[in-house]
């Protein structure tokens, strides 16, 4: 097998893992907001935030840097790991000393028991994290995309098993800390790395210099996507971030389902074509994308109630309000997201990096102005944030590329326009009670129904020729890629 083709099929089962870890998650966290009071779900996803941020610091820099090595040199990778746990140990240390103190003066007790006991997931997944690459980089990724799934489904597992018996918040960070440690177990024995003393110090500056300016990307891209999680936290109290968590989560595992796979297939795609054609290429990945996405996001937004109610509980219809207002961010998500890619493609990371230090400074500004008025409008101003970042976002890249956001309009509209009209009309079936059904599944499934079969009618009666154009670009795609992976292997 080639390497191209080794790649492709490595992100494939990476891919695979991921899904499936999004799926469990999801069905353990819809079962967790089911047994949770409101208040102490909101508590757990805090602390969860909190690891997730220090997580940034193990997990960020040194993979790369062992990846892109010519050669795997086990005394680097020694050192690498040293430093991992020296680091790893420094976060846990800084959890208790710090995110301990301030979530026992700012919540309560438990909140501080808890994002003390997380504190073992850093140091987890730094012990990990040199093995895992080894097996990256020796194109393992079918026994690593099954040790992370081993780890998910089990830490799953635990978390449900230990709510149902009455372990309350406690029942997620358990599943948390197993799921940890199964996959850095099975990580660690299938591997073929075993750290050595190390002898020099010489590679110390290359690791630093390497990582420093990743960190701080994902520093920033951290803080960007998590600026109004972090402002209701900090204002409204855990029981309203609850209710913002629980709205955000659907849109999450859409985004880790739709969006990832798609940005692989972006990365590629845009890295090879030249620059005559950047543009179109741009389009048609933007066009894709909202075609399958765009009805995706505005239809969970149509269905938030029944759909609330059937996963989550009906004590979480404040959730639903939120996402139906979120929904209406799809337009943004879809022209954005490919953005950093785009730039990267042209070799242009620093200008990628502004991306995110625009997203960071409008996520934060409107938010924060919006936090008198209430958890509404909080949610309002990240939607109004969205389309200013939007617009300026394509200003600076129309600067450097000459792409600006009619490009992508021009290759979006009609998808957007047939999703919004969707979600209206979805909308006022469900608001008004047209179909007058008693039974919340059945609603469900006749509002599901509509919304298709109202979109599918928009495209074939308006934009037929452009659908049919995009679905056989995205086959034509797929058939490349097949045809990469059945490549023989070269002499």
């Amino acid at each position: 097998m080639s390497l191209k083709a080794k790649s492709i099929t490595g992100a494939f089962f990476n891919l695979s893992a991921n899904g499936f870890a999004q799926i469990v998650n999801f069905v353990v966290y819809a079962i967790m907001a089911r047994i949770l009071g409101v208040e102490e779900f909101g508590l757990v996803a805090i602390c969860l935030m909190v690891v997730e941020f220090c997580n940034l610091f193990v997990t960020v820099g040194i993979s790369q840097n062992l990846i892109q090595r010519d050669k795997w040199d086990n005394q680097f990778a020694s050192l690498s790991f040293w430093v991992l746990m020296g680091v790893s140990g420094a976060i846990a240390l800084l959890i208790f000393l710090i995110a301990v103190p301030i979530a026992y003066y700012t919540y309560s007790e438990l909140a501080a028991q808890l994002i003390a006991a997380l504190a073992i997931v850093p140091i987890a997944n730094g012990f990990r994290l040199v093995h895992k690459t080894k097996l990256e980089r020796d194109f393992e990724n079918k026994k690593l995309a099954a040790y992370e799934a081993a780890g998910v489904l089990v830490g799953g597992i635990v978390s449900v098993v230990t709510a149902l018996q009455g372990f309350g918040a406690w029942a997620i960070i358990f599943g948390k800390i197993v799921q940890a440690v199964v996959s850095t177990v099975l990580t660690c024995i299938r591997s073929d790395f075993r750290p050595e003393k190390v002898t020099s110090k010489d590679h110390l500056p290359e690791i630093i210099a390497f990582s420093k300016p990743l960190i701080a990307m994902s520093f920033v891209n951290f803080f960007s996507q998590k600026t109004s999680n972090i402002i209701i936290a900090a204002f409204l109290g855990a029981a309203t971030f609850a209710y913002a968590s629980v709205a955000k989560q659907g849109f999450s595992v859409i985004n880790n389902l739709t969006f990832q796979p798609l940005n692989r297939i972006a990365l590629a795609g845009l890295s090879r074509v030249d620059d005559a054609r950047l543009s179109l290429t741009f389009g048609r990945i933007v066009g894709m994308t909202a075609l399958f996405v765009s009805p995706v996001y505005f239809g969970i937004g149509a269905v938030a109630h029944p759909f609330i109610d059937v996963v989550f509980g009906d004590k979480w219809t404040t959730s639903a309000y939120l996402l139906s207002i979120l929904a209406l961010m799809s337009p943004t998500q879809v022209m954005a997201y490919y953005l950093p890619n785009l730039l990267i493609s042209r070799g242009l990371p620093h200008q990628a990096f502004k991306l995110n230090m625009i997203n960071l400074a409008v996520n934060l500004a409107l938010p924060l102005a919006a936090v008198p008025w209430g958890l509404y409008a909080v949610i309002i101003a990240l939607v109004v944030a969205n389309y200013i970042t939007l617009l300026m976002k394509f200003a600076l890249v129309k600067r450097h590329l000459g792409i600006g956001v009619m490009d992508a309009w021009r290759n979006t509209w009609m998808f957007s326009m047939a999703s919004i009209v969707m979600y209206a009309a979805v909308l006022y079936i469900d608001r008004m009670n047209v179909y007058a059904l008693d039974n919340v599944y059945l609603e469900l499934t006749a509002l599901v129904f509509t919304g298709a079969l109202i979109y599918g009618a928009i495209l074939m009666l308006f934009f037929r020729q452009h659908t049919f154009k995009v679905m056989g670009e995205l086959k034509n795609r797929r058939g490349q890629k097949k045809a990469a992976v059945q490549q023989p292997v070269k002499p």
